[in-house]
């Protein structure tokens, strides 16, 4: 078993699951091993290279473009929000300001 995720499942469907999971998931280790490499990765090439980008496998990695859209972001933002019926919980921040060479 790659965690106690699935240890609440009972019987034969719980063993079913947990057989699959041993196969499909990482144990916590491996899955922690892409957060822990971007809080102390010591080269700044690296750093450079990762800061503000999906890392996965400890490399950066490419999103459509879709997943790099505003609006996109906004539109999901509102609509979840009325799904969970928090029509109080204001507008998702600001859009983020461009990145520049300088910074």
């Amino acid at each position: 078993m790659r965690s106690s995720l699935q240890s609440h499942l009972p019987g034969f469907e719980g063993s079913l699951v947990r057989l699959a999971a041993s196969f499909l998931f990482r144990d916590p280790a491996q899955g922690a091993q892409t957060v822990v490499y971007c809080a102390v990765v010591p080269d700044k090439t690296a750093v450079d290279q990762l800061c503000g980008k999906l890392v996965m496998n400890c490399r950066a990695v490419d999103v459509l473009p879709v997943a790099r859209s505003y609006g996109d972001a906004q539109r999901l933002w509102d609509v979840s929000t009325r799904i969970c019926g928090l029509s109080d919980a204001g507008t998702m921040a600001t859009e983020p300001a461009a990145v520049t060479a300088d910074s």
